[in-house]
């Protein structure tokens, strides 16, 4: 097993051990912390995944950016070519189950282009201090990040963050860590 591959299994251990409870209010501080930001105040439109545990909880975000009128964009994974595309989400929109039980935008869900996202919230599993990270092992985030020019932030919990870990010369580095 790679040591990528290693020190995803040990992160998310760690992670599946976070009590409902933690787990929630941690989400909660970061996203607060998340809607104090810049780049989260000058954005209209924000791509941001629907999590799932042990994912910091997006739930919070997309209430906010709801309530703020700002546009959500939520990713579509396209097989077999590990690409995604983003779609604007309205909450009670349909949802197609796909891989890994990931809920995605239906394909009838308005494009949105990479150059109409102002913030995109990266997942992960793994960031060092520089923003690199380990993914959950399907390298969309990767693929869409060589082309994407907007601002990139990622919300940890202090669990996932490791002072070095290998990356990779394709690895695109996400620009501002929020960590609790």
């Amino acid at each position: 097993m790679s040591e990528k591959a290693n020190l995803r299994n040990l992160v998310m251990d760690q992670l599946e051990k976070l009590s409902k409870e933690d787990y929630d209010a941690r989400s909660y501080e970061l996203a607060k912390q998340l809607f104090q930001t810049p780049e989260w105040q000058a954005a209209s439109c924000v791509g941001v995944t629907l999590s799932r545990f042990p994912e910091v909880n997006t739930r919070f975000i997309l209430a906010e950016a709801k309530k703020t009128g700002k546009t959500i964009a939520i990713p579509e994974t396209i097989y077999p070519s590990h690409t995604m595309q983003f779609r604007v989400y309205e909450k009670g929109d349909q949802l197609i189950e796909k891989k890994f039980g990931l809920m995605e935008p239906a394909p009838t869900a308005q494009l949105v282009e990479a150059a109409q996202i102002d913030l995109l919230i990266v997942p992960g599993v793994a960031y060092t201090e520089e923003g690199h990270r380990i993914g959950f092992g399907g390298g969309f985030y990767d693929r869409y990040l060589a082309a994407y020019e907007g601002k990139t932030v990622a919300l940890l919990f202090h669990e996932q963050s490791r002072h070095f870990f290998p990356n990779e010369k394709h690895d695109v580095p996400v620009q501002k860590l929020l960590v609790n």
